[in-house]
């Protein structure tokens, strides 16, 4: 096939997909036609099925692209994936609890993997929601970035506004403030080692899953009949 064919297979399921986004693909090296003597992409029903995957992870798993990469250059098995959510592990979970850096994309990449306008996107960082940091003349966002846009985007997808978020950034600072009280003593105490490391991130992972506990269980009590 050629990439107008292989674009009229996808369009069905991916309708915001264009040839200059599959362009892109392979460009991040995600598919790979194989090319004719004159230089033309040709496609297979294996580079198809990639493709669907692929853009099926960004879609419906938020995952970016370098991971997705790094997904397929450890074997992930696309056939034996395709449909079995136990196959492909959250973003989260590959990344782990804390950002890794790993992740590094364009306010526009980030707004197409969430699937919001980049006006959205925008706005979520104006009221702090989003950081991005400086790389070059650039601004680049993180695996965390990407999460927080995820969650951002399921809220206004129930209707709430970019503004009724804020109240969730506040919360998250006062919160902060509190456990740094009992974080830091402990900080200050331990040397630099590995083991003393260890040890301040798992009470800090304490902390922090306790809070999102406490704070599930209020809700729901809050909000009564409907949150039970």
């Amino acid at each position: 096939m050629n990439i107008g064919e292989v674009l009229e297979r996808l369009v069905d399921e991916f309708p915001d997909v264009t040839i200059s986004k599959l362009r892109y693909l392979e460009s991040k090296g995600l598919v790979r036609p194989d090319r004719s003597p004159a230089g033309y992409r040709r496609y297979t029903d294996d580079d198809v099925a990639r493709l669907t995957w692929v853009l099926r992870q960004q879609r419906d798993r938020f995952i970016p692209l370098k991971v997705i990469a790094e997904m397929l250059e450890e074997g992930q098995d696309v056939d034996q994936a395709e449909g079995d959510g136990d196959m492909v592990p959250a973003f989260r979970e590959r990344v782990s609890r804390r950002s890794t850096g790993s992740v590094s994309v364009s306010l526009a990449e980030l707004a197409y993997m969430v699937g919001l306008d980049e006006a959205v996107v925008v706005e979520l960082e104006r009221i702090g929601l989003l950081e991005g940091r400086p790389a070059g003349k650039a601004t680049v966002y993180d695996d965390d970035a990407v999460l927080v846009a995820r969650v951002a985007a399921c809220f206004l997808d129930h209707g709430l506004d970019v503004r009724h978020l804020r109240g969730y950034l506040v919360a998250a600072q006062r919160e902060a403030g509190l456990l740094e009280q009992v974080v830091k003593p402990l900080a200050a105490g331990h040397g630099d080692d590995g083991a003393s490391v260890a040890e301040l991130r798992r009470r800090v992972d304490e902390l922090l899953d306790a809070g999102s506990a406490l704070h599930e269980l209020l809700l729901r009590r809050e909000m009564g009949d409907l949150g039970r």
